[in-house]
C-alpha cells in the first residue's frame, strides 16, 4: 500500500455491495437536486405564462396619461417596456358583463395574448376598424360575417370610474376579425375588443384622450422605488397604479401592497421561498441519512481492521481521510452521472409528458412553442448544474463524518479485541408471544436503537417529502386569488322587481347547491343641495358623492369579511346590531382636492331614525359591494345584515343571488332551474361561470400535470432510497441469519421475521412522516393565504406515502432475503461481504 488514497480505493474494490449502494445513493441525490431544478424552471416558466394569460405582460399599468408623460415614461433607462393604448368607451352586454373597446399602440399579441387569439380575420389596422371575440358577438345578436358594420352605443367615463362627466355616442365599425372567447373576463365582468390605430381620435373630444401605458422594469429587486419615483415625478394619482398582481405574485417580485387594495400579497413571496427551500432540504436529508447509515453500518463491520491500523501508527487525522476518501471517489463517479441522468430525465419526462395533450391547456398556440418554452427553462445551465454538484458533495461529506468520527475514537485494544459492543438486559413482565416472528423483530429493532432511527428517519423524509410536495403545487396556481374572489358558480340578477324572500329559500334548499350569497342594494342619489329625499340620513354628502346601502346575507358577509372582522364583530353585524361603511374617495380639481364625507370606526351613523355603531371602515374602491359587475360609484356605502336593510329601507326583495353548486351536480339540470326562474320573475339575467371555470382549471392543470410529473419521479428516488437502506440493514446481517438457521430457524420462519421488521419500519415512519408531512403542509398553505394556521389534513396523500412505504419496506426486505435464503449456512456464517 503506497498511501490512504490507495487503501481507500481497495477498500471500495472489497466491499463491492457498500460501495454500490453507496453510489446508488450519490446518484440519486444528484439526480434529484438537478431534476428539481431543472423542473422548477420548467414550473416557474409556466406559472408566468398563466399569469401573462390572465393579467398580461406588464407589472403595472399607469391609467390617464398625457402626451407629456407618456413622452416622460417612454425616455426612462429604468423600463425596459413602455406600450401604451386608449380607451375608447364601454358599452353594457347585459347587467353582469361590460364591452371594453381599447385602441392598442403595442403589441397586443406580446402584452395581451388572451385577447388576440383569433379565430377568423386578423386584427384591426385601420380607423373604425373592430375586432371582437365571439361570445362578444353572440350577446349582441350579430348574425352577419367578416367586413360587415356593427353599430354600437358606447360611453366614456373621465376619472376612475367616479362619474363627474362622460361622454356618449354611436358610431359604426367594420369586422375586421373575430377573437376566441375568454371566459376568464367574465370574472371580472368586462370583456375586451379592439379597434383600429386612429379610431379614437375620429370619435372623441380631445379632452377625452388620454393614455394607459403598460410598463415593465429592467431591475425587477427595485421595481417599487422606481414606480414611488415615477409617481412622485410626474405627479400620478395613487388611484392610477393599477398592478398586475398575478405576474408580479409569479416573479416574485416585491410591491407595495399598502398600494394596491387586493387580496393578494407581495409578502407571501417570503413564505413560498422558505417552503420551497424546506422541500429541497428534505429531500438532501433523506439522500444523506442513506449514505450515513450505510459508511456507519460498514465502519462498524470494519471496526477490528481500523483498530489494527491505529495499532500500527495509524492517526486519527488517517482515518478521518480514508473514510472521506472512499466517498469522493464514489462522488466522483456518482455526481457526473447523477447531473446527466436528472438533466435528460426532466426534459424527456416533460416534454413526453407535455405531449400528451393539447397545447391550448398549456396557453401556448401549437406544440412547437410548448416545446421552445420547455427547452429554454430545461436545458442544463452550468451554475445549476454546478451548484447541484456542490450540494451533493457537502451532504454526502456531512454524512460521512459521523461514521469517519466514529472509526477514528474507537481505542485500538477495544477494537481488535472485538468487545466494541454491549449488551444490557433489562427486567422485562412476562407476556404471552402471540407471534413469535413479530416478538423477535420487535427484538431486533430494539438491538441497535441508532440503526433503527437512522433507518426510520431516512424513511420519514421520503413520506414528508411526498405530502409536502403534493401541498406545494397549489402555491403555483397563479389563478387562486381570481378563483377565491368569486362568490357562486352563477349570477342571477333582478335590478327590477328584485327576488323575494321565498325565491331564496327555494334556491338555497335546492339539492343541487351548497349555499346562495344574496345582496339586497339601494343607491340614493343627492338633489341639488347635496341632500337624500328618499331616506333619512344624520349627515350631508359632499360634492360628487352617493349614498348606498347593501343589504348582505350570511353566506356573502362571511366571504366579503373573511380574514379581517372577527367572530364576535361578525355576529354584531348579522345581528342587525352594527354595520360596515366604505368612505368615499377623494376627488381632485387639478391641485385642490375637494372636501369628502370621511367616517371612523367607533363612531355612529344615522339612517332611518336609527344610530348604528360604525364597525368598520373600509378605503378604496377593490373590493366594493355592488350588483353583479356595475362597477364602483362613488359615495358612503353602508353595509349591513340583509334583515337590517329591510328594516331600514322597507324592502324585502334581493337583487342578487350568487349560487354555488354541490360537487357533483349537474349544471344542465341547474340551467333549466334558472331558465324557469327568469320566464317567472320578469327582467332576470344570469350568468354561468362554467366556461369560467373550466379556463382557470384548464390554465392550472399544464402545471399540475408537471409538478405531478415532479412528484412521482421524486417518490420513485424516495422508494429507491428506502430499498437502499433496508437491503443494507439485512446485508450486513448475514452471518448472523447463518446462525439463526443453524440452531434450527426454517427458510419461512426467517422471512417472516425480517418482514415484520420491514412493516414496523414503514409503519412507523408513515405515523412520524405523516405528522411531518402535515406540519410541512402547515407552511406551505402560510405560503398562500400568509396565515400560518391549521389546516385540512392531507389524507389521500398521507394513505399513500404510507401503503408506498410499507409497500417499499416489504419489497426491499424480500429481494435479498431471497438471495440469502439459497445460501448455505456455512457460507451465510462467513459471509464479510
Amino acid at each position: 500500500m503506497k498511501n490512504y488514497r490507495t487503501f481507500a480505493l481497495k477498500e471500495l474494490l472489497a466491499q463491492r455491495v457498500t460501495s454500490i449502494l453507496i453510489l446508488l445513493a450519490v446518484i440519486l441525490s444528484t439526480m434529484m437536486t438537478a431534476v428539481i431544478g431543472q423542473s422548477a424552471g420548467v414550473l416557474s416558466a409556466m406559472r408566468q405564462q398563466q399569469a401573462i394569460v390572465l393579467g398580461g405582460n406588464k407589472y403595472i399599468t399607469l391609467v390617464q396619461m398625457n402626451e407629456k408623460q407618456v413622452a416622460a415614461l417612454q425616455n426612462d433607462p429604468r423600463l425596459s417596456f413602455v406600450g401604451e393604448y386608449v380607451t375608447l368607451g364601454s358599452t353594457e352586454l347585459n347587467s353582469a358583463l361590460t364591452l371594453g373597446l381599447n385602441e392598442y399602440h403595442e403589441d397586443v399579441t406580446d402584452i395581451y395574448p388572451s385577447h388576440a387569439r383569433l379565430k377568423s380575420g386578423r386584427l384591426p389596422k385601420a380607423p373604425m376598424e373592430i375586432t371582437l371575440p365571439e361570445d362578444v358577438l353572440q350577446y349582441l345578436g350579430f348574425s352577419g360575417e367578416l367586413g360587415d358594420t356593427i353599430s354600437l352605443s358606447l360611453s366614456k367615463a373621465l376619472r376612475h370610474g367616479v362619474e363627474l362627466s362622460s361622454y356618449n355616442f354611436t358610431a359604426d365599425f367594420i369586422l375586421a376579425g373575430i377573437t376566441e372567447s375568454n371566459y376568464l373576463n367574465y370574472t371580472f365582468g368586462t370583456i375586451s375588443g379592439m379597434v383600429g390605430p386612429g379610431t379614437a381620435e375620429a370619435l372623441l373630444p380631445d379632452n377625452y384622450i388620454y393614455y394607459n401605458v403598460d410598463i415593465r422594469t429592467f431591475n425587477k429587486k427595485t421595481f417599487q422605488e422606481t414606480i414611488n419615483d415615477l409617481v412622485s415625478s410626474l405627479s400620478i394619482h395613487e388611484l392610477d397604479t393599477l398592478y398586475n398582481v398575478t405576474y408580479l405574485e409569479a416573479l416574485g417580485i416585491r410591491y407595495d401592497t399598502e398600494k394596491e387594495d387586493t387580496e393578494l400579497s407581495g409578502q407571501g413571496f417570503s413564505f413560498v421561498l422558505a417552503a420551497g427551500i424546506m422541500v429541497g432540504l428534505l429531500l438532501l436529508l433523506a439522500a444523506g441519512l442513506v449514505i450515513y447509515n450505510i459508511l456507519k453500518i460498514a465502519v462498524s463491520q470494519r471496526i477490528k481492521q481500523y483498530g489494527t491500523l491505529r495499532a500500527i501508527g495509524g492517526e486519527k487525522g488517517q482515518l478521518y481521510f480514508l473514510v472521506a476518501a472512499q466517498v469522493l471517489l464514489l462522488c466522483a463517479i456518482g455526481i457526473p452521472v447523477g447531473l446527466l441522468l436528472g438533466t435528460l430525465s426532466a426534459k424527456g419526462i416533460l416534454t413526453t409528458a407535455t405531449g400528451l395533450l393539447s397545447p391550448e391547456i398549456f396557453l401556448v398556440q401549437n406544440t412547437d412553442e410548448l416545446n421552445r418554452l420547455i427547452a429554454e427553462n430545461s436545458s442544463g445551465k452550468g451554475i445549476f448544474l454546478l451548484v447541484s454538484a456542490v450540494i451533493t458533495l457537502l451532504f454526502a461529506l456531512t454524512a460521512a463524518i459521523p461514521a469517519a468520527r466514529y472509526a477514528a475514537k474507537v481505542s485500538p485494544t477495544v477494537a481488535m479485541a472485538g468487545r466494541n459492543i454491549k449488551v444490557k438486559r433489562r427486567n422485562r413482565k412476562a407476556k404471552k408471544i402471540r407471534s413469535f416472528e413479530a416478538f423477535y423483530a420487535r427484538l431486533n429493532l430494539k438491538r441497535n436503537r441508532g440503526r433503527t432511527a437512522i433507518t426510520i428517519l431516512s424513511l420519514v423524509m421520503s413520506i414528508t417529502v411526498f405530502i409536502a410536495l403534493q401541498g406545494f403545487t397549489a402555491l403555483l396556481n397563479a389563478a387562486s386569488g381570481i378563483e377565491a374572489n368569486r362568490l357562486g358558480d352563477y349570477s342571477i340578477v333582478n335590478e327590477t322587481i328584485g327576488f323575494s324572500p321565498d325565491t331564496l329559500t327555494a334556491m338555497t334548499q335546492n339539492e343541487m347547491v351548497q349555499s346562495v350569497a344574496a345582496i339586497r342594494f339601494s343607491m340614493y342619489l343627492p338633489d341639488t343641495s347635496n341632500r337624500i329625499t328618499e331616506i333619512e340620513v344624520g349627515f350631508e354628502l359632499q360634492p360628487g358623492e352617493t349614498f348606498q346601502i347593501a343589504g348582505l346575507n350570511h353566506p356573502y358577509l362571511s366571504r366579503f369579511t373573511d380574514g379581517w372582522l372577527s367572530a364576535e364583530d361578525f355576529k354584531r353585524v348579522m345581528a342587525g346590531e352594527a354595520c360596515i361603511v366604505r368612505n368615499p374617495i377623494a376627488i381632485s380639481y387639478g391641485d385642490a382636492e375637494v372636501s369628502h364625507s370621511n367616517f371612523e370606526t367607533g363612531q355612529t351613523i344615522s339612517i332611518a331614525g336609527k344610530e348604528l355603531p360604525i364597525i368598520a371602515t373600509l378605503d378604496g374602491y377593490a373590493g366594493y359591494v355592488g350588483i353583479s359587475n356595475s362597477g364602483f360609484t362613488n359615495g358612503i356605502q353602508v353595509i349591513v345584515s340583509d334583515h337590517l336593510y329591510s328594516e331600514l329601507t322597507g324592502i324585502s326583495e334581493y337583487n342578487e343571488m350568487l349560487p354555488a353548486l354541490a360537487d357533483g351536480a349537474d349544471r344542465k339540470t341547474f340551467d333549466s332551474v334558472i331558465a324557469q326562474l327568469c320566464q317567472t320573475v320578469p327582467g332576470t339575467t344570469y350568468l354561468s361561470y362554467e366556461e369560467t371555470d373550466r379556463q382557470l382549471a384548464e390554465s392550472f392543470e399544464q402545471i399540475q400535470l408537471l409538478a405531478w410529473g415532479l412528484i412521482l419521479f421524486v417518490g420513485l428516488i424516495g422508494l429507491l432510497n428506502i430499498i437502499n437502506t433496508v437491503y443494507t440493514n439485512i446485508h450486513t446481517r448475514v452471518a448472523e441469519i447463518g446462525m439463526q438457521r443453524a440452531i434450527g430457524m426454517s427458510s419461512g420462519s426467517l422471512f417472516k421475521v425480517f418482514l415484520w421488521e420491514g412493516a414496523y419500519y414503514g409503519l412507523f415512519a408513515a405515523i412520524i412522516g405523516s405528522i411531518a408531512g402535515y406540519i410541512c403542509t402547515i407552511f406551505v398553505e402560510a405560503a398562500t393565504t400568509n396565515v400560518i394556521r391549521l389546516t385540512a389534513v392531507p389524507v389521500i396523500p398521507i394513505a399513500e406515502a404510507t401503503v408506498l412505504a410499507i409497500g417499499a419496506c416489504l419489497l426491499a426486505t424480500c429481494i435479498p432475503l431471497r438471495r440469502i435464503s439459497r445460501m448455505s449456512i456455512v457460507d451465510s456464517i462467513e459471509a464479510v461481504e
